[in-house]
């Protein structure tokens, strides 16, 4: 095993620990979300180059009042990191706990690609659903979905 391979399978190990504190992912509540404006949780998109990290941080503000008007918009809470895979472990520990409202599952959808790249791309999604498995996150497979924007 290369140093390479050793280091990767480390850092995968080391982030399955840290996310095992977020619970287990219940289906009933992800399932019935069908648009990614409405996913709470880590939304990953696999590129061809790299990948697209979209997450929400959460309120922090306990009241009830104009929860999601216009004071307090979810999109402020909104962000979206571009990563290398070899980062994802990294970024995805560093999340706090609120940012996983489902428990420990990320959507997945890839980006759109050229016809020259759709090899890529298929390979890198297969590595980045491989690696979130390795790290015990559940993927709600968004391919088949239409393609995000």
């Amino acid at each position: 095993m290369s140093h390479r391979t050793a280091s990767w399978n480390a850092t995968k190990g080391n982030a399955r620990q840290e996310l095992a504190e977020i619970p287990t992912p219940s289906k009933s509540d992800y399932t019935a979300v069908d648009q990614e404006s409405q996913w709470q949780n880590p939304f990953v998109t696999v590129e061809t180059a790299m990948i697209q990290l979209r997450i929400y941080l959460p309120d922090e503000n306990s009241s009830a009042v104009d929860r999601g008007g216009m004071t307090r918009l979810s999109a402020a809470r909104k962000h979206t990191l571009n990563i290398r895979l070899a980062d994802l472990p990294r970024a995805l520990t560093a999340l706090p706990d609120g940012a996983w409202p489902y428990g420990r599952v990320v959507a997945i959808n890839t980006q759109l690609a050229p016809p020259q790249d759709q090899m890529q791309l298929h390979k890198n999604l297969g590595i980045t659903i491989a690696a979130l498995q390795d790290m015990g996150i559940a993927v709600d497979d968004w391919t088949g979905r239409g393609q995000t924007r």
